[in-house]
């Protein structure tokens, strides 16, 4: 059953269930983020821990972070009578991760995982074309930071293929298998993921008169894609590579700065207007996700200096940390922030604070294991630190899950429709 074919109060109940199932799958991915932490204490001869690791990355971009922008956007850009379209596209996501669920734990990338993955990759495609035709007509700022953000979620998925490129001709050693890698997470983290939580962001700031408009609003837009197309060369910093890469690098990371700070100015300067407006959860949680923003454009512009590039390279934990900064601290806790004003999400209070708790604990345990590194020494118990961060904020994520559920007593089924 669609949304658009049922009443409102129904329409509800079945949007509300489409973000229970992205928290599931964040739930699932969490679960899997715990086990991997125990692996890196107690390894096992049977469970492959590379093969766990891609079932737990591609369950928690996809299931939840990409379910749930699909979901925001199909509901604020696509109108109700549109919105049939999207039920076998958001089946099929569902069908696909299932699918890289079950098999990236016993073969990694073979010939399984890669059918499920191509899957979810070809429907993000018909996805992409179907919200863009809908799209047409709205010629608003935020409708343009869709389109964009489609864009670059196709572009990002050159990466994967030249993986397999770079597999087949046993060139999987070289730098270039590495900065296919870091092409596709640029384009999908800062592209995608950034441009479709910008578009739920502008499109109530548009209304409220908080945006540019005409040739400031293109210029605003032009400096954004302009700025993500050259940060793609921060990825490629530690390869040593010609001066004009790194000056590449280093203006598009303060250009975005500089527009990321103007953005967060903007929505200080209406913060009273924005207080008014939002409940009271949705707000502070979208003041972590600025806060987070604004620190993940300020990593960003900083690492196109020598030592942070050296230091980064040598740090995997650094690495780490800062996807999680952008991943949870930037578009979850935006996503989280979105679904909550709009109804479709319960908040829990506690859930949001062990999820926030340990969030920061984790950040916090991966610089200051990195920093002890670089002095020739090691957090004491430093593995068994992170996976106690790890289950508390699996058990914050659990929490949200069980909340959420809450408000559809009774339902059975977790596959709806979108919107």
């Amino acid at each position: 059953m669609n949304v658009a074919d049922t009443n409102p109060q129904t329409a509800r109940t079945q949007e509300q269930r489409g973000w229970q199932t992205a928290l599931l799958w964040w739930v699932v991915a969490g679960a899997l983020g715990v086990l991997l932490r125990y692996l890196l204490l107690r390894p096992s001869a049977t469970l492959v821990y590379p093969y766990w690791l891609h079932a737990h990355s591609h369950v928690v971009l996809l299931g939840w972070a990409f379910n749930a922008l699909f979901l925001a956007l199909v509901a604020q850009f696509v109108s109700s009578a549109q919105q049939k379209a999207y039920r076998p596209i958001w089946i099929g996501f569902q069908v696909a991760i299932v699918g890289m669920l079950g098999l990236f734990p016993v073969q990694g990338y073979a010939a399984g995982s890669i059918v499920f993955s191509t899957l979810h990759v070809l429907l993000s495609y018909y996805m992409a074309w179907r919200l863009r035709t809908d799209l047409r007509p709205d010629r608003s700022l935020a409708a343009r930071f869709v389109r964009w953000g489609l864009l670059f979620l196709v572009v990002s998925t050159l990466g994967p293929y030249a993986l397999g490129i770079l597999k087949a001709r046993h060139l999987h050693e070289t730098i270039w298998y590495n900065l296919s890698i870091y092409f596709y997470l640029h384009f999908l983290y800062n592209g995608w993921f950034i441009f479709g939580c910008l578009a739920l962001l502008i499109r109530p700031l548009e209304r409220w008169g908080c945006m540019p408009t005409g040739r400031a609003a293109n210029w605003f837009l032009a400096v954004w894609v302009a700025a993500t197309v050259g940060t793609l060369a921060l990825s490629a910093l530690w390869t040593q590579p010609p001066a004009w890469v790194w000056g590449v690098g280093g203006v598009a990371g303060i250009v975005q700065l500089g527009a990321g700070s103007w953005l967060i100015w903007q929505l200080w300067q209406g913060r009273s207007r924005l207080q008014s407006e939002l409940r009271p959860v949705a707000y502070r949680l979208g003041q972590l996700a600025l806060v987070s923003f604004g620190l993940k454009l300020g990593l960003q512009a900083w690492s196109a200096s020598v030592w942070a590039t050296e230091w980064s390279y040598a740090q995997r934990h650094l690495v780490i940390a800062y996807l999680h900064l952008v991943f949870i601290g930037v578009i979850s806790f935006f996503l989280l922030a979105w679904a909550i004003q709009r109804g479709v999400l319960r908040p829990s209070g506690p859930a949001l604070g062990l999820i926030l708790v340990f969030f920061i604990l984790t950040e916090g345990g991966l610089v200051f294991e990195s920093i002890l590194q670089r002095t020739g020494t090691y957090l004491p118990y430093f593995a068994q630190l992170m996976l106690f961060f790890s289950v508390g904020l699996w058990m914050g994520v659990v929490g949200l899950w069980r909340a959420a559920t809450g408000q559809t007593k009774g339902a059975t089924s977790m596959e709806v429709a979108p919107g």
